[in-house]
């Protein structure tokens, strides 16, 4: 058992707290049961296990160290005091395991295959938004994610939580240079929206049968002129009198799920 939070593979975990490292490394860590439960579904993708003993105190969490036992065959296995646990995650309260997973690379042709909206966020810095557009857009069948090079890291271990496993199953490209990313959005026959707060057409009056990428920016400064230039056309979402924004996530899980309700239940003409 490991017990100083000194160890050399503690601190080559505790590193992973910073972007720089992960982006490095081609890796990220996640805690919790339920997140490693949903990351076994594709076991391939795991460096390493650290646990405590208070994982397997409960039922649940003896389950899932069997499980990982038997499902993972080639991973580093890491067992630490309690303490030491709690030091190398993110949590106040941790549930005794942490793992490191290998970065997936996605590409173009794994989002464009996909039915769905896809949708480009540009310059989003809280990780709570972030992570629960990831679980929107699986829910709600959207083909992917684009995100700026201005973002926060989807890696970044609150994205990772607020995701609930999404980020492990919805394709993304991070990093990306958005006038470059509606180029080639347009040059494959997606039609290119913009939110914006006050101008443009209603989002009940948009048809998201055909290919539709959405672009969703900052709840304060919105999206940039440059790219709001760019788009073939603005919508806003309606809202009561008085009301003048909304939530950049719950702005983007009606979208999901206006897009989702017409390929679903549109009647036929």
């Amino acid at each position: 058992m490991i017990t100083s939070k000194a160890n050399t593979k503690i601190k080559e975990i505790l590193l992973l707290h910073q972007a720089k490292y992960r982006r490095t490394r081609k890796e990220y860590f996640i805690e919790g049961v339920r997140l490693v439960e949903e990351a076994l579904k594709e076991p391939e993708q795991f460096r390493k296990i650290i646990y405590s003993p208070r994982l397997e105190k409960n039922s649940r969490g003896a389950e899932l160290l069997s499980l990982c036992r038997k499902q993972i065959q080639k991973v580093e296995w890491l067992y630490v005091s309690d303490e030491v646990l709690g030091k190398a995650g993110d949590t106040k309260s941790h549930q005794g395991i942490l793992a490191v997973l290998e970065m997936k690379e996605r590409s173009w042709g794994e989002i464009c295959k996909r039915e769905g909206i896809i949708l480009l966020l540009s310059g989003l810095q809280d990780p709570g938004n972030v992570g629960t557009i990831f679980r929107v857009a699986e829910a709600g069948g959207a083909a992917g994610v684009i995100l700026s090079q201005d973002m926060i890291d989807p890696y970044n271990p609150k994205v990772v939580r607020a995701s609930m496993g999404s980020l492990f199953r919805v394709p993304f490209r991070q990093d990306q240079e958005m006038e470059d990313c509606l180029k080639k959005l347009r040059s494959q026959g997606y039609r290119l929206w913009a939110t914006t707060v006050q101008v443009g057409r209603s989002l009940w009056e948009i048809d998201f049968a055909k290919p539709t990428a959405v672009l969703f920016g900052q709840e304060g400064a919105g999206l940039p002129q440059k790219l709001l230039a760019e788009a073939d056309g603005l919508f806003t979402i309606p809202m009561a009198p008085g009301i003048d924004s909304l939530n950049v996530a719950m702005a983007a899980g009606l979208v999901v799920y206006e897009a989702f309700r017409q390929k679903k239940w549109k009647s036929p003409e």
